[in-house]
């Protein structure tokens, strides 16, 4: 009679155990798939956070355009990259609605600055860097991570390039990018395209990446991937790190956006 008791008892015990263990690994894989949900939800909410940023700079850009065309086209942006001897460069600034001054106050900025943009090529044909800059100051031109920032809560960061698009086949006909309510009886009309490239990040949610690398990336690289100068070729050309794959390889959350305006540049011509 008492060795049937025992026997029960280590049986009981056997039951007790696989069932905290069943219940562990139940318990183990539910809070694995809350972490991933929340992680995922996250990120999705990130991207959402960034892709809005890279809209308002988008926004801002064609406003700046309307309000200027008329009025001194060259000091916008597009304006710049229009000017003869830009065709093959690069125009970047720093789209900062909110910038720290020297008191570490957030204090409102133009949207852009003569004195605060560059226009750049690549530095050569085997290396990813920028060369000096054409116009404007190679030191400047883009995002300063610790001081300027497109949104209020210091979270994210904007950088824009512009550039005019190559016609790869020659085939662009003199109309065929007019825009609309354009006059095509008129024998002087022209219209130029202007690619707009944003990328939006957020450097304080990139874990484990040194601020050193972020600015590396920001300050040193393209951001049109298919200008012909950017591209590889069949000999000894590689192909440039733009702004973008260089922030995605260190693991910075980033959303990039392009663009692509016509502009008719007889409306505006004597600005220019």
């Amino acid at each position: 009679m008492t060795s049937t008791r025992v026997s029960q008892t280590g049986a009981t015990l056997i039951t007790v155990l696989v069932m905290l263990l069943l219940i562990t690994i139940v318990g183990t894989y539910a809070m694995s798939q809350g972490l991933m949900n929340l992680k995922i939800a996250t990120n999705s909410q990130i991207q959402k956070i960034l892709m809005q940023s890279s809209d308002v700079a988008l926004n801002s850009l064609e406003k700046n355009f309307a309000l200027n065309q008329n009025v001194r086209l060259d000091a916008t942006p597009i304006g710049q990259i229009l000017l003869p001897g830009n065709e093959d460069w690069e125009l970047q600034f720093c789209f900062k609605p909110s910038e720290l001054n020297a008191t570490k106050t957030l204090t409102n900025a133009s949207f852009f600055d003569l004195t605060d943009y560059r226009i750049i090529q690549r530095k050569d044909n085997t290396a990813t860097g920028v060369s000096d800059a054409q116009s404007g100051d190679k030191t400047k031109g883009y995002c300063d991570i610790d001081t300027m920032f497109a949104i209020g809560r210091k979270a994210v960061v904007t950088q824009i390039a512009l550039s005019q698009p190559d016609d790869l086949a020659g085939t662009t006909k003199k109309y065929q990018l007019s825009a609309k309510k354009i006059d095509l009886k008129q024998g002087n009309t022209e219209v130029k395209r202007v690619k707009v490239t944003v990328t939006s990040l957020s450097p304080s949610l990139a874990a484990g990446v040194n601020d050193d690398q972020i600015k590396t990336c920001l300050s040193d690289r393209m951001m049109d991937a298919t200008a012909i100068n950017n591209l590889k070729d069949a000999t000894t050309k590689v192909a440039v790190e733009t702004v973008d794959q260089c922030l995605r390889n260190l693991g910075v959350p980033v959303n990039s956006q392009v663009s692509e305006y016509v502009v008719n540049v007889d409306d505006s011509s004597s600005n220019l």
